[in-house]
């Protein structure tokens, strides 16, 4: 674009232009305060920078010359008109637009008039209300079909929305754009009045893939005017951003996170709107991500996902600090105080802190500040204290390695058989323990059920084996499968005696077989001797036993080691009748023996009084 003149009332002033920059020599000195005003005279084909800042196509690769648009964000307002291009710089602005007579010119604020012109022209003369800051300042013309629609004021009164949309999309605009008023009002209900409640509200269709939150004046591309309600997101997202962005603007760059985030966190408000806090948790999760790139103040990527995305759970997550008193108070506050205004983040984090009470830096650094997120594994138990009470045990370790701890209010739910109820601790610490007290067990633990922190929270999992600690049979061994073959709570790779037959698996032939192994030795015998002379044997059975044998000696050969021989094998019980008498002034020495006829064999006799097993005759 060529600047042909700058004048100052009767004044011509001096000025050189180049690279895009428009400097000016003033013909006096001028006090602080003092205001002035300068005309500067223009002409040319404007270039196109950024997203696109001025177009003249109406469809995505067709259409040159039938229409005109404009999308200056971030910086390409200087590259169709003269302004001191950086968001801090907020004006009032009055749009004249010449365009062919067919055409249709919508721009910001309420139109106050239209002039006829030569040439088959016709003038749009827009003015808003409020200020403007530079690359909000817009226009989109074509042959547009008009649609109209009314907002109820939170006065009672009313308030004009115009939709200007391609012909052919006419009947399809006024449904997608059916829900306009509504959001207005909730957002107007939520942080305030709708800040351009003096002018309008509406969009104008545009060739572009998504809208840009041009003042009062959204453009919105018009593919995504389909007379479905898929893209409401995004109508919600454009109206958010006139409180955020549009009369609350930032002061640069660095902070555009107030804009982007805030207006994304406000689709998952409408969604909670629509759908109660099931669906406000449901679209903050679609914004979750296992990691952001960067800071959210002064982030390189001005409109990345950090961001938009990050930025929508930092609003979330301080909403979970404060409670929704102290943070909807907040935000109507941070919106009164500064509406048609410039903002930063330290502005909004004195007004937060307000009304919180105390100082929300920690808060700041972690998440506005500073990078990444935490990392959590939990895991719990519970002891019966014997007075009717019951003590859960937490645990929380941060395992995350890009960060160091966060401060967090964690909220867990403990569930027991009485029902669920929601617990919250500060959680600071790398490995930290807290205790719970409740009249019945804790059987769950839910770490963080409605999702207030962006984060991964895993159970404990000490092995590895993908089975959480507190559902583990086996925290220590890796029982992936969780098998458990005698059911006694102990998997089988950690429980000792897997079939619970009081033999070791060690030293059992058949260690998923309660009925096989090597039986135990008969702990007890009772001798009873009739009047014929015949010893009737008793004994204990023995576990894992399937037949008995009898080893008998004399007692008095004890003394020289001698346990005696096999007097009797494949007993089916345990017990047997001796008719056989001891030598004079002797007696028998009787050791039942216990066999396993699948892999155990004869089981032990027992041992000697110095401690030695006694050799077993028996086969």
């Amino acid at each position: 674009m060529g600047v042909t003149s700058v004048v100052r009332g009767t004044h011509t002033l001096t000025y050189s232009h180049a690279a895009g920059l428009l400097t000016i020599g003033l013909d006096r000195t001028f006090g602080v305060g003092e205001s002035f005003e300068i005309v500067v005279s223009y002409n040319g084909v404007p270039e196109s920078t950024g997203f696109g800042s001025i177009g003249w196509n109406k469809y995505w690769f067709t259409g040159q010359g039938q229409m005109v648009w404009t999308l200056s964000e971030p910086e390409g307002a200087r590259s169709w008109w003269p302004c001191k291009d950086t968001p801090d710089d907020k004006a009032m602005v009055e749009e004249w637009w010449t365009v062919p007579s067919t055409w249709t010119a919508t721009g910001n604020g309420a139109l106050i008039g239209t002039e006829t012109r030569p040439g088959s022209k016709k003038r749009y003369k827009w003015r808003a209300s409020h200020p403007l800051t530079t690359y909000l300042v817009s226009i989109a013309a074509t042959v547009y079909t008009k649609i109209t629609d009314t907002y109820g004021t939170l006065t009672g009164g009313s308030m004009p929305i115009e939709h200007y949309v391609y012909t052919a999309d006419a009947t399809k605009a006024r449904e997608s754009f059916k829900p306009t008023p509504a959001m207005i009002r909730h957002y107007a209900e939520t942080f305030g009045e709708y800040p351009f409640v003096e002018d309008k509200y509406g969009h104008s269709a545009f060739p572009w893939s998504g809208a840009m939150e041009h003042t009062t004046n959204t453009s919105y591309g018009y593919s995504m005017i389909d007379g479905g309600h898929g893209n409401d997101y995004i109508v919600a997202h454009e109206l958010a951003h006139q409180w955020w962005g549009d009369s609350l603007s930032p002061i640069d760059w660095k902070n555009v996170w107030l804009n982007e985030g805030f207006a994304s966190w406000s689709e998952a408000r409408w969604a909670e709107n629509l759908n109660g806090s099931t669906g406000y948790q449901d679209y903050m999760n679609t914004f979750w991500r296992q990691h952001f790139n960067g800071p959210l103040f002064d982030n390189p990527d001005w409109f990345g996902a950090t961001v938009y995305e990050k930025g929508a759970w930092a609003v979330h997550m301080l909403r979970g600090v404060m409670g929704d008193t102290a943070f909807f108070l907040g935000l109507r506050d941070y919106y009164a105080q500064y509406k048609d205004g410039i903002v930063d983040t330290p502005a909004f984090q004195a007004v937060m802190e307000a009304r919180h009470g105390s100082s929300l830096q920690w808060y700041f650094d972690e998440w506005i500040y500073g990078q990444n997120s935490p990392a959590y594994e939990y895991g719990f138990t519970t002891a019966d204290r014997g007075d009717g009470t019951h003590r859960t045990y937490l645990r929380i370790r941060q395992t995350q390695t890009d960060a160091d701890p966060f401060t967090m209010p964690v909220r867990v739910t403990l569930v027991g058989s009485a029902g669920r109820s929601e617990r919250t601790v500060w959680n600071s610490a790398a490995d930290e323990w807290f205790t719970f007290d409740t009249a019945g067990p804790v059987t769950d633990l839910v770490f963080d059920e409605r999702d207030w922190i962006e984060t991964e929270a895993t159970p404990a999992d000490g092995d590895a084996d993908g089975v959480p600690d507190t559902l583990d049979n086996c925290r220590l061994d890796p029982n992936a499968r969780q098998a458990d073959f005698d059911a006694d709570g102990s998997g089988d790779a950690c429980d000792p005696d897997d079939d619970a037959d009081g033999l070791a698996d060690a030293a059992d032939c058949a260690p998923l077989d309660a009925a096989a192994g090597t039986p135990d030795e008969v702990t007890l015998l009772l001798v009873t001797p009739d009047a014929g002379g015949i010893a009737h044997l008793a004994w204990s059975p023995a576990p894992r036993a399937d037949s008995y044998a009898v080893q008998r000696g004399l007692v008095g050969a004890l003394a020289g080691g001698n346990f005696g021989a096999c007097a009797v094998t494949g007993l089916g019980a345990p017990q047997w009748d001796d008719a056989a008498l001891p030598p004079t002034a002797d007696a028998w020495l009787y050791l039942p023996v216990a066999r396993d006829a699948a892999c155990g064999g004869v089981g032990p006799a027992g041992a000697g009084s110095d401690g030695t097993p006694r050799p077993v005759a028996c086969p």
